[in-house]
Parts: C-alpha cells; structure tokens; sequence
C-alpha cells in the first residue's frame, strides 16, 4: 500500500485488571506481544479473552494495571486514539453500501487523496481475493466473503495492533478450516503484532505463535501450541486442549493421572505387559469412526475413556470385534499428574 506504516515496537499489557462492582473480569493479566505475532487468547464463554480486547483497544476501562502499544502509554487514551484496528464476530458491514464503498468510506473521512483510496482499495481486494465482489452489497455475499471484507477494512487503516474477536464463529466448520491458513498468512505480512480471541482450539493452535490460556480471568499458562499441549501447567490447560480431551483417572490417593486418548492402546488382556507400560481392565461401550480414525470409548473402573487410534491399526481392530477380556495399556512416561483438589501439575 502507498502510505508508511507507522513505527511498532508491540502490544505490553502490565498488570491489567478489569473490575465491575464486585466481580473480578480480569485480574493482573500480563502479556507481551511482538510485531508481526499472533497471539490467541483461548478459554471457554466467561473467561475474560473478550473483556481484554475491549480494554486493549479503550471499549472496556481497565480497572488497573497498563497497556502499552509501540513504545506508548495507551491505557487512558479514547479508542480513536489508539491506533488499533478490530475484526467483529457480526462483520459490523455497511448494508447499504458496495464492498468497495465499505471499504473506502473511513479512508475518505480521514481525508486520504482519492488516488491512494483507490490504489489501496484496489490492492487489498486482490491480496483477499474479492475483485469480483467489489460492487456487491454484503447481503449478496458469501459469510466467508463477509469475513474477507471485515478484515479487509482493517487492513486499510494500517494499524499498530489488530484485535480480532472470534472472527470466524458464523461461519461453517469446513470454511473456518479452509479460511484458517489464509487469514495466518495475511496477518503475519501486516508485521503488526495481532491478538486474535477464540474458544476453538483448533483455531488457536493452527492459527497463533503462542496461545494464553484464560479461566475466570486469570492466565492459566502462555505458551506456543506444542509446549501446552505436551507439557500443561495444570488440569485445566491439559483438559481443554486436545480433541479428544484428555483422559482422567483417579488412579492415585488424592492424584489423578492424564493420559491422552492417542497414547492408548487396546491389547488382549492374556498378552504380556513390558516393564514401562502399566494397564486396565476395559469394558468396550461404542466407537466413532472418523474417517482414517477411530475413536472408541471404554468404561474404566467406573471411569469413561478415550483411545484415538488409526482406523488400520490393531487396536481399532481389537475395539470393533474382540469378544474375550481386553485391557488398556500405555508407556508410564506418557501420564500426566494432577492434584485432584487443586487441578496443580505434580512433577
């Protein structure tokens, strides 16, 4: 595009508290994001990932605590003063208006010369692929093409920061999954740093750099996909990533041990077990077939569990149709330890 885009030096948030009478939405969250980043704020409904994008860019005032963004205090700035741009779960679409009227409309009343509207304009509908649609009305468009056109109007403001709250939540599971690399490869060529919040892990780990893990507004652990996913701080990191979750099971005094559904196997009780693996009794309840995998599901010791497997592999052939006693077996180096009051990691 034609104009400079300004200095970024990244989004710090020190201490950040969000407090309305006597709840607590956010509490001393701290968080660094570097130019040309993405970082996902992952939890369930509730957990605090949407009230700290409105106090990031100035919808919500922080309690205490502060926000930074290219070297500049922002915490008291109104929003038009922060130099952010935010992607909308509703599109927040002109109906009236053309995509490219939609598009040129905040370039026009910030008085930007006609012929860098249209350069700009022309550019950031090829870069997302929307030529065709540039007179069309957003109720002629597909929800993905909406989709396009919300994050194309971002683009066009060249922020310091973009903020982008479960953008893809209207759409189909198949167009988030084919949106999902696209939309990674078009923030990450803004360099600005990009805090994008969703409660789809999936959209988190195929999306972001690092990912921070939010329960009832406190950060539960900050870390890139893998390191959480392997190595989880607590219960609840370990719980909510993963498809399908993990297994938990009251093996311990009060301890519960995490075992992933892909590092079980299904083996005839009668076979012998090596030195590192440690077993269960299972009762066969159902299975899912996915395709390429199978998940079966087993009753544990009053327990339910999960065993992912490859749908050509022995265990899924043992899940279908073994009729004598069956076990679940696993290598000990795979548990996860867990207290059970507290949901704290036992290393």
């Amino acid at each position: 595009m034609t104009s400079s885009s300004p200095a970024r030096t990244g989004l710090v948030l020190s201490q950040l508290c969000r407090r309305v009478g006597q709840q607590t939405l956010i509490d001393n969250l701290s968080l660094e994001v570097a130019p040309g980043d993405i970082l996902a704020l992952l939890g369930p409904s509730g957990c605090g990932k949407s009230t700290t994008l409105r106090c990031i860019a100035g919808l919500d005032r922080a309690s205490s605590g502060s926000i930074e963004l290219a070297g500049k205090e922002i915490t008291g700035r109104p929003p038009a003063e922060r130099n952010v741009a935010m992607v909308f779960q509703s599109y927040a679409l002109y109906p009236h208006l053309s995509v490219r009227k939609n598009l040129s409309l905040g370039l026009e009343l910030r008085r930007v010369p006609p012929a860098e509207i249209e350069e700009d304009v022309e550019r950031v509908l090829a870069l997302l692929q929307l030529e065709a649609c540039r007179e069309r009305k957003p109720a002629e468009l597909s929800g993905g093409q909406r989709q396009r056109v919300a994050l194309a109007r971002a683009l066009l403001r060249k922020p310091a920061l973009f903020l982008l709250d479960e953008p893809m939540s209207n759409l189909d599971a198949q167009l988030r999954e084919d949106l999902r690399g696209e939309l990674r490869g078009i923030l990450r060529s803004t360099g600005a740093p990009v805090v994008y919040v969703t409660h789809d892990q999936h959209e988190a780990m195929g999306l972001a750099d690092r990912i921070a893990v939010l329960k009832a507004g406190e950060l539960q652990q900050l870390g890139a996909a893998a390191e959480l996913y392997r190595n989880p701080q607590n219960q609840f990191v370990a719980s909510f990533l993963g498809s399908p979750s993990i297994n938990l099971l009251p093996l311990h005094p009060g301890a519960l041990v995490g075992l992933r559904p892909e590092h079980l196997e299904v083996m005839e009780a009668s076979r012998p077990l090596a030195p590192e693996q440690a077993a269960l009794n299972a009762q066969r309840e159902h299975l899912e077939w996915l395709g390429d995998r199978v998940i079966s599901h087993w009753r544990v010791q009053g327990t339910s569990v999960k065993v992912l497997s490859d749908a050509q592999s022995r265990s899924a052939a043992l899940a279908q149709s073994h009729d004598g006693p069956l076990q679940l077996r696993w290598t000990r180096e795979h548990e996860l330890h867990f207290e059970q009051a507290s949901g704290r990691r036992i290393r």
